[in-house]
């Protein structure tokens, strides 16, 4: 539950508050809902949380759009009231479907180099957040806006930007398409966990940790660090294959789950190429710490992140 945006800037998870609730319990004040004050936000949902009295949930499958044994067990809901949003970030690995079902939702796009103030803190595995506003019209008006509607669904290639809010009283199920590029992300995600918890993890609040993260111990981190490792050697045979894929296509899709023929069933149109209008010298916070600006400096980086992750497959193939 958190407070909608008021235009001076987008508010964190880490701003709101949280509540167990029962799922029909929630649906049902959803429907009844005139708060305009306060948005109430069930995301992110796994569906292998759902008990057995939601079937329709667990019915949901990706065979029409092509995905063969991607069920609800890989799904996720999300169903929030007007100004429920998910924060502006990039995804780590794989791309992402996401269906509408009820309501409208906005969604505001931003290529993956577009130069957004990357931060890794608040931390939460596989995600980089954003740190300006997005929401101001300095970069609203840069971004690609697509509103999407009951019955379609979106398509978000990997590492874009990407928030969403919603419109109106929205419930929508999304999955994620996993790609060969995402060992070596999987990799720097080690990377950054091992990172940020050994430098930040002497703090006695959490307050640099998202909602509903888990902190592991450091042998859990190195652990997880080897087993990236030992599963990129597997799936690429070499250090650098896996990153030979290529990024996502650079362009959107809206999927018409109504659509008669293959040819009618993706909509797509190119994006245009976006001037980045941030920049890193002029808008470096001066009142963050030494440890967070050392965080975001390596792990925000890419280049520096590919070189961390390829030097440590070669040691591992030696």
């Amino acid at each position: 539950m958190g407070k909608p945006y008021t235009g001076d800037q987008v508010p964190k998870e880490s701003d709101c508050s949280f509540k167990p609730q029962d799922l029909g319990e929630f649906f049902r004040f959803l429907a009844t809902n005139r708060d305009t004050k306060t948005f109430h936000y069930a995301g992110y949902t796994h569906f292998a949380t759902l008990n057995s009295t939601t079937q329709q949930f667990h019915t949901f499958d990706w065979s029409w759009a092509g995905l063969k044994d991607v069920g609800s067990s890989k799904s996720t809901l999300w169903a929030g009231s007007t100004g429920s949003f998910t924060p502006c970030h990039q995804d780590s690995y794989g791309c992402n479907l996401h269906a509408q079902i009820i309501g409208c939702k906005e969604w505001l796009l931003w290529p993956p180099d577009y130069d957004l103030g990357a931060t890794r803190l608040p931390y939460e595995e596989s995600s980089t957040f954003s740190s300006v506003d997005v929401l101001d019209k300095n970069y609203a008006k840069s971004a690609l806006r697509i509103v999407v509607s009951p019955g379609e669904v979106i398509f978000i290639p990997k590492h874009w930007w990407h928030l969403a809010r919603n419109l109106e009283t929205s419930v929508s199920i999304n999955t994620w398409i996993e790609l060969s590029t995402d060992s070596v992300d999987r990799i720097q995600e080690a990377i950054t966990r091992l990172l940020v918890c050994s430098l930040k993890g002497y703090e006695s609040s959490q307050d640099w940790v998202n909602p509903g993260e888990e902190i592991s111990k450091p042998h859990e981190n190195e652990m997880f660090l080897r087993q990236a490792i030992n599963q990129s050697n597997q799936a690429s045979g070499s250090p650098n294959m896996s990153r030979k894929d290529g990024e996502s296509e650079q362009c959107y899709f809206i999927v018409d789950k109504a659509a008669a023929t293959s040819d009618s069933f993706i909509q797509r149109i190119p994006l245009p190429k976006h001037p980045s209008s941030y920049k890193k010298s002029s808008q470096e916070q001066p009142d963050k710490s030494v440890v967070d600006t050392l965080i975001n400096l390596i792990v925000c980086d890419r280049d520096i992140m590919n070189k961390l992750s390829d030097k440590l497959l070669n040691s591992s193939l030696r």
